[in-house]
């Protein structure tokens, strides 16, 4: 798939096109990945701000950017849903692998259940889409071969099928983040109240310092995993496991000025600028963590809306809601360390991953502490 210039409109039609396939989920919680081929400046410079309401509880309003000259930037959007299966039940790759079944979809490309015949084992094998290329691919089967540790995949091999590349890695057993968030969200109680967050609060502290740690492991290694969301998180037995290091930085490099690729709602606002400066791709990691963190404790994203364009305008132009007016029961330093890691600077974030983790280690420690009494 080229990259292609949009009339106005059609770049939020395509992407909510995509999104709705994508079994009704919210779009936050969605595997769709927006890829915008463009100068960052004619993002800025381009836009008209206008009045709007948010479409999420009618509880975030203010000043909400549109595109001006939408057909002035080229967009790149994976629609892999309308695209042929690209392995078949039944095939052998590499003479090893007996394909079983399509695991998903994604942005880059498609996974699926198969066995090593030789050893007798189930695997998972990843396939990119012909129009992403070899090189995302091959970066992740390099990291994932590099690293080790439990909150990472184990990669087995990097096998070729007709000439196509395929990554043979553990087969996991359990659920992405995002379903889990999505099976036990109740429904909002009422008009302009937002639903209970999906995990108890030692759960969530849990879960943050699980992906803290594997993400603690990506950075000491020099690199930075760039699309950290709940889709890319599985939850297995006594394991959090980050999936999908298609776009990894490596921190020391300076990016693809003219690309912007992730997803929207947990996009950091120099990764849409194209501004990430060499040394701080581990900063774009926070910023994602910290809407992760948000939509654990306080039962949503801080913001969100149905035009990827102007959702990602917010993340660069618009204050986030403290999580605490959204979820009272969140306290002080904890609505302090989340709104930390989303601040709209990279040098107003936690430093570190472990800075993150040690605040919210002594928060979770302080808040049991005061409960044993």
């Amino acid at each position: 798939m080229g990259t292609r210039t949009f009339k106005p409109g059609e770049i939020s039609a395509e992407l909510l096109e995509l999104t709705k396939r994508e079994a009704d989920v919210p779009l936050h919680l969605s595997r769709s990945r927006a890829t915008l081929r463009l100068g960052a400046e004619e993002l800025l410079a381009q836009r008209a701000v206008t009045v709007s309401q948010a479409d999420h509880a009618n509880r975030i309003t203010g000043n909400l950017p549109t595109m001006s000259s939408p057909s002035q930037i080229g967009a790149q959007f994976s629609a892999a849903q309308t695209q042929a299966d690209l392995l078949a039940a039944g095939e052998i790759v590499d003479g090893k692998y007996q394909i079983i079944r399509l695991l998903g979809s994604g942005g880059m490309g498609q996974v699926y259940e198969g066995r090593d015949m030789g050893l007798r084992r189930p695997v998972a094998l990843k396939v990119a889409w012909s129009h992403v290329g070899p090189e995302p691919l091959r970066r992740e089967a390099q990291v994932l071969a590099a690293l080790r540790h439990p909150g990472l995949v184990a990669a087995y091999a990097l096998a070729n099928h007709h000439g196509r590349d395929v990554l043979v890695m553990e087969r996991l057993t359990g659920s992405s983040l995002a379903e889990a968030i999505q099976r036990r969200t109740a429904p909002s109680p009422g008009p302009g109240q937002a639903p209970p967050p999906p995990f108890s609060f030692e759960e969530s502290c849990d879960l943050l310092l699980s992906i803290g740690a594997t993400l603690s492991l990506i950075h000491d290694s020099g690199l930075a995993h760039c699309d950290l969301k709940p889709a890319n998180i599985i939850l297995c037995v006594g394991r959090v496991v980050l999936l999908d290091f298609g776009i990894v930085r490596i921190e020391q490099l300076r990016g693809n000025d003219r690309l912007i690729s992730g997803s929207p709602h947990y996009m950091a606002p120099e990764a849409i600028r194209s501004g990430v400066r060499p040394g701080e791709s581990h900063l774009v990691d926070l910023y994602s963590l910290g809407v992760i963190a948000y939509v654990l404790f306080a039962g949503e994203p801080p913001f969100d809306h149905a035009d990827p364009v102007q959702l990602m305008m917010m993340h660069i132009d618009k204050p986030p809601m403290a999580p605490r007016l959204v979820n009272p029961a969140i306290s002080d330093k904890l609505d302090r360390l989340i709104l930390s890691m989303l601040a709209k600077e990279p040098e107003d974030r936690p430093s570190s991953i472990e800075e993150f983790t040690n605040e919210l280690r002594a928060i979770r420690s302080s808040s049991l502490s005061v409960r044993s009494k």
